[in-house]
């Protein structure tokens, strides 16, 4: 990690004081995402179907049975039908995430420093996950409708299970889909009420978190396109997304955080060629977006919330089961961001990540 903005050096409204601080050079090994699971389904006629999952992560690299324990990951229990659908209640990755930023980056992008959430579903200041749009909500209700022509829909509903007079922290997470042939298309909104994704990343002076009149409203929508052809014998998929995220509060004292948004896109193509190699190449990048405090007289600065991230890798398959790949990343900061693709540590602010990794990928 490289360039952390220096103490003192001017930074955006929302960013803490930068620190100056670098972790210079890590060596680790980690296992990203690796996970355990079980899945079966039980059919009963007349096109009616039960079904469950239970999975959960696995940290080969450490034996740590910290955020390891069963069901740790997507786990539920449904019902399907071929004329009405699908639900499911459980622990589940939202709609918003399933249906955008779905190009895979080698298999082996979920949790891993290659991975476009980093940038494209997050803010650039603060550091908690409040503010994330990368999701897995307990306690969901999902319902998708049955394919027509290659359209879906699709809708998921987590209450709040300790809601308050002043505190109602629901999720409703949606879309719609179209995937036939070469072409992949989805559009996705997401509301995060009263969880305060602004005002849980910015200095506690700006802080509604502990006002019981503050309320927020955190949305997120995203447009996702994907194109599969063939190429010089091999299979292309390129993606692109574009994403609009705000964070919105209301009841807040003057001079507080009042609102924040920003845009966030992707561009990707994952190639697939004829024998044992893979190879992918990824951008993404957010701009610094615009802010705004309660009461319009204190000025609010977004200068240098903006940032940019590439990745480019390669893998090659000794079976279907098994590869080796090879990944390199550069993370770009702007001068008051905090976007952080790092394992277990959080980015100065300003700083930039470059990483780079060798690894292992077998499933069974």
């Amino acid at each position: 990690m490289t360039g952390p903005t220096a103490p003192g050096s001017g930074v955006s409204t929302l960013t803490g004081p930068p620190s100056g601080e670098s972790f210079g050079t890590i060596i680790k090994e980690d296992a990203s995402n690796s996970r355990f699971g079980l899945r079966g389904s039980e059919y009963f006629g007349n096109g009616w179907a039960a079904f469950f999952q239970v999975e959960q992560r696995v940290l080969i690299d450490t034996g740590n049975p910290g955020n390891t324990g069963i069901a740790s990951r997507d786990t539920y229990a449904g019902l399907q039908s071929a004329d009405w659908g699908l639900v499911r209640l459980g622990n589940m990755d939202t709609v918003y995430k399933n249906l955008g930023d779905s190009l895979s980056f080698l298999g082996v992008s979920s949790g891993n420093f290659v991975s476009n959430s980093n940038v494209l579903s997050k803010q650039g200041f603060g550091t908690n996950s409040a503010g994330s749009f990368h999701l897995r909500r307990g306690n969901s209700v999902w319902y998708e409708t049955p394919q027509y022509r290659g359209f879906q829909a699709l809708v998921q509903y987590s209450p709040d299970e300790a809601k308050t007079p002043s505190r109602n922290a629901y999720l409703v997470s949606t879309g719609v889909k179209y995937d036939n042939g070469p072409i992949y298309a989805a559009l996705a909104y997401e509301l995060h009420n009263d969880t305060f994704g602004g005002s849980r990343n910015v200095p506690s002076a700006l802080s509604n978190v502990n006002d019981l009149n503050a309320r927020s409203k955190d949305t997120g929508i995203r447009l996702t396109g994907q194109y599969r052809f063939p190429l010089f014998g091999g299979d292309q998929t390129v993606e692109g997304d574009v994403a609009e995220i705000e964070y919105k509060e209301s009841g807040g004292k003057n001079g507080r955080f009042q609102k924040y948004r920003h845009t966030t896109y992707a561009i990707g193509l994952d190639s697939k060629w004829n024998g044992p190699w893979r190879t992918a190449i990824a951008y993404t990048a957010a701009s610094a977006g615009s802010c705004s405090l309660f009461g319009g007289v204190l000025p609010c600065n977004t200068s240098g919330l903006d940032g940019k991230q590439f990745a480019v890798g390669a893998s090659y398959s000794f079976s279907p089961r098994t590869a080796v790949f090879a990944l390199v990343a550069k993370l770009w900061n702007g001068h008051s961001a905090q976007y952080n693709n790092l394992d277990g540590s959080d980015a100065a602010v300003g700083a930039d990540i470059q990483q780079i990794a060798l690894g292992i990928l077998h499933s069974f």
